[in-house]
């Protein structure tokens, strides 16, 4: 499928959802489907202008988790809003960067420890004419090898695509 075409269906599949709560489960269910990962490996994160600060819109637990500075120079998410610009880390684990979120059990049933993020892509989701947040896609694992295949440039593009339309339903 052309991404064109999964942007078009998305965009009419989640426009038809009145409810803001499942409108969001939807589409990060399509973006996790588009890039073969976990519903909890996509994150969405959503600029609050006036505090400077990132909130978590997914994954639902880690809305009450805390935020991310703007300012903070250890944060992928931060730095995405501040160049409005995507990025791809292939190595993100070896990366300084704020894992604290990482530590938080997303899924109750699992015992073990939450898996740390290998991989990532990161995009801005953009407004009329300033950024409304990021979205991420990370692939997790107990090492590089094991988190699954490298995230390409393609792979940026599309999520690019994705996040305009994210940014038009949520």
């Amino acid at each position: 499928m052309k991404v064109s075409d999964f942007c078009s269906q998305l965009e009419t599949r989640l426009a038809a959802i009145p409810s803001p709560e499942k409108r969001m489960e939807a589409a990060m269910s399509f973006v996790a489907q588009a890039f073969r990962v976990k519903p909890e490996e996509v994150a969405v994160l959503s600029l609050d202008p006036e505090r400077e600060l990132l909130c978590f819109l997914w994954p639902t637990k880690l809305q009450n988790s805390g935020v991310l500075p703007l300012s903070s120079s250890n944060s992928l998410a931060s730095r995405t809003i501040r160049e409005n610009r995507p990025s791809v880390d292939n190595r993100f684990a070896s990366a300084h960067h704020a894992f604290i979120f990482e530590k938080v059990r997303l899924d109750a049933a699992d015992k073990n420890s939450p898996l740390p993020i290998q991989k990532i892509i990161s995009a801005p989701l953009p407004g009329n004419g300033y950024t409304k947040g990021v979205i991420q896609v990370s692939r997790k694992g107990e090492d590089p090898a094991r988190a699954g295949e490298d995230f390409t440039k393609n792979d940026l593009a599309i999520l690019v695509e994705i996040a305009r339309v994210i940014a038009r339903q949520l």
